[in-house]
């Protein structure tokens, strides 16, 4: 296995490649992977899915046929505003312990760890019981129409894949204590625009038929919504496990449905970002656009509305709400989503248990849970064929950086790098394992 010095200089070169989506131009970063697998004497592959929008597979045989295991990351990363950061976004600049750049943890970092072990199985020779795929991917941070969904369709058995790990979760730090979240299941991605229309004119002459105004009451009436809190298995089971023990004027944490119906575990949820994104659906306004100057109205306005749903809520019940809370005066637009979102892959799997296996084997004593994550990934596209697709990333994050993520000086530290090749490791040495059925 490459030395942890060569793993940090790789990462830095891997984040230094713009892979900003869109418009993405990943085809370099799946270049820079194939050079890497080929110098270890391994074979690889470019899927082209569009001028520019490369994906990438490397494949270890194992001693069956079908039914591969994947390990899955994408190689495009969010925009990234260079006056925002300390740093620049794509400079890979390492300062006091961290690794800064856009990508750092959402995922080139995860990347780089899975691709280490993956040629380090390959280098001491082991045949794993069944094929394990190494597939960097294009386009995941709108859509993967590029990536997942496209070599879905090239290369059949992805889609008669045993087991597929991804991004989603880690090993997360807040007041002074560390959990593992392995991700089982995501919100539903539901986006969309209102548009609106009016009459243009002077801004000194108002004449009520202002887009603008239609924009800023509907989006008002959205944001006003309260939408409840909701008990689902998955988020039973973690934050039972996160908040047993936990008291409340001298009350300890009841079963997640009944602190729903007590208001002091509500507001703890609500004031929580991550607990209040996992219990409830939660719509975002992310996107303003209407008029250029100062003393015009403008005839046209729109919002752009990131939503996302709890994985048992329906986009259609979802819509015919928003629908009502918008009004007559502004169009909805439906962006986004292609896939239904299925239920949660099973945690009662000897994947998972693998898992908890491989962070106790870092020395790490933590509770272990099944996580929603409350962003999309491309796990989804394996879930909607019922392939148990779990997101872990075995680093250890304080939730401040975990926030960076899509954020303003997205890092990792050295000592997380260091965390993740080994952790990464033992996965992958687990999943090649005669364990697996």
């Amino acid at each position: 296995m490459k030395t942890f010095d060569e793993a940090v200089e790789l990462l830095r070169a891997f984040l230094r490649i713009d892979t900003t989506n869109p418009p993405g131009n990943e085809e370099k970063a799946a270049q820079f992977l194939e050079d890497i697998i080929k110098s270890e004497g391994l074979t690889a592959e470019l899927y082209t899915a569009a001028p520019g929008r490369a994906n990438l597979l490397s494949r270890i045989k194992g001693k069956q046929d079908g039914k591969p295991i994947i390990l899955l990351g994408h190689i495009d990363v969010v925009p990234a505003r260079e006056d925002e950061w300390t740093v620049h976004p794509f400079g890979a600049e390492v300062r006091d312990g961290y690794l800064y750049g856009r990508g750092a943890v959402d995922m080139k970092s995860q990347v780089i760890c899975q691709l280490l072990a993956f040629l380090d199985l390959a280098h001491r020779g082991i045949t794993p019981g069944r094929d394990i795929i190494f597939l960097a991917t294009c386009d995941e941070e709108v859509g993967g129409a590029n990536g997942v969904e496209y070599m879905l369709h090239k290369v059949p058995d992805l889609g008669d894949a045993s087991f597929v790990l991804s991004e989603g979760g880690c090993l997360i730090e807040e007041n002074g204590l560390v959990h593992a979240q392995v991700s089982v299941t995501e919100k539903k991605l539901s986006q969309f625009i209102i548009r609106a229309k009016g009459r243009g004119g002077h801004g000194s002459m108002p004449h009520g038929d202002n887009a603008n105004e239609k924009i800023v009451a509907a989006s008002q009436r959205i944001l006003s919504q309260a939408w409840p809190l909701k008990s689902m298995p998955v988020t039973s089971a973690y934050l039972g496990g996160v908040l047993k023990g936990r008291k409340i004027g001298g009350a300890k944490f009841p079963p997640l449905k009944e602190a729903l119906k007590v208001k002091k575990w509500r507001d703890l949820f609500e004031g929580n970002e991550i607990y209040n994104a996992i219990l409830r659906n939660t719509v975002t306004l992310t996107v303003l656009k209407g008029g250029e100057k100062v003393n015009v109205i403008p005839s046209e306005s729109s919002a752009y509305f990131d939503a996302r749903l709890l994985p048992s809520e329906t986009h259609e019940q979802f819509f015919k709400k928003i629908r009502q809370l918008a009004g007559k005066d502004v169009e909805i637009e439906r962006i986004g989503e292609k896939i239904s979102t299925p239920g949660p892959s099973r945690y009662n799997t000897i994947y998972f248990q693998g898992i908890k296996d491989c962070v106790a084997s870092l020395g790490k004593d933590v509770l272990v849970l099944p996580f929603v994550t409350t962003g999309a990934t491309d796990l989804r596209y394996f879930r909607d064929l019922g392939i148990p697709s779990y997101g872990f990333f075995p680093v250890t994050l304080t939730k401040e950086e975990h926030m960076r993520m899509h954020g303003k000086d997205e890092r990792i530290s050295l000592e997380n790098i260091r965390e993740g090749l080994e952790g990464c490791k033992g996965i992958v040495d687990f999943l090649a394992s005669d364990r697996i059925p």
